[in-house]
C-alpha cells in the first residue's frame, strides 16, 4: 500500500473510533418507585362519588426518566448510571392511583385517560421531583399544588400545596431512588386524606 493509501485508511479508522465514541452509550440501572401504605391507611369512612386523576403538569426537565440533582439553585444535573422506569409525571399518577386504593375507602378512581367519569377531578402542577441540596446535605424532594374540581360545576372546590422530602444517604442514583420512595410514602397519604376529607 502506497503513502496515501495509508493516510486515507487511518483517517478513515479514526472516523469510525470517533463515531463508535459518540454512539456508545453509558450503562444505566432503572429505579421504580414503590409505595408501601401506612397501616392506618385505611382508616375513615367511604366515598360515595368517583374520583379522576389527570396526568400531572410539569417542566420539561421533570416530564422525562432522568433522575435529576439540584447541586446549586437552580442549576439541575443528573444522576450518572440511573433513569426513572417512566416520566415524574407518570410515576406519580400511577402511585397516587395504588395509594387511593388502598385505602378501601373509593371505589371510584382511575386516571383521566382511562376514559371514567369521575365527580371530581384531582389535578396537579408538579414543581419539584428532585435531589436537592441544602447546607450540604441532599433530599430528595416532591413539591406540587393540587386542585380539586367539581367536573359538574367545573369549578375548583379546594387547592393546596403539599411538600415532602427525606434525606439521602449517599451520592448515588440507588440512593436517591430510596429516599424517594420514603418522601412519597409521607406525602401520598397526606395528598389521598385531603382528598377524600374535601370532596
Amino acid at each position: 500500500m502506497n503513502r496515501s493509501g495509508r493516510i486515507t485508511t487511518l483517517a478513515f479508522l479514526g472516523l469510525l473510533g470517533a463515531c463508535a465514541s459518540l454512539t456508545k452509550k453509558e450503562p444505566f440501572t432503572t429505579y421504580s418507585p414503590r409505595y408501601t401504605p401506612a397501616q392506618n391507611a385505611a382508616s375513615g369512612a367511604p366515598v360515595r362519588w368517583q374520583l379522576s386523576i389527570d396526568t400531572p403538569l410539569s417542566s420539561d426537565a421533570l416530564d422525562s426518566t432522568r433522575m435529576l440533582v439540584m447541586p446549586s439553585p437552580g442549576a439541575l444535573e443528573t444522576y450518572k448510571g440511573g433513569r426513572w422506569a417512566d416520566t415524574a409525571p407518570l410515576m406519580l399518577r400511577a402511585l397516587l392511583l395504588q395509594a387511593f386504593q388502598s385505602t378501601n375507602r373509593i371505589a371510584g378512581v382511575g386516571a383521566l385517560s382511562s376514559g371514567m367519569h369521575g365527580d371530581f377531578l384531582l389535578a396537579i402542577d408538579l414543581y419539584d421531583f428532585e435531589t436537592q441540596y441544602a447546607e450540604g446535605s441532599p433530599r430528595a424532594t416532591i413539591r406540587l399544588n393540587a386542585k380539586l374540581i367539581d367536573q359538574s360545576l367545573n369549578r375548583v372546590t379546594a387547592a393546596r400545596t403539599f411538600d415532602g422530602a427525606a434525606p439521602v444517604s449517599g451520592t448515588s442514583a440507588a440512593d436517591a431512588s430510596i429516599a424517594f420512595e420514603q418522601a412519597l410514602d409521607a406525602l401520598l397519604p397526606q395528598i389521598v386524606a385531603w382528598t377524600l376529607e374535601t370532596g
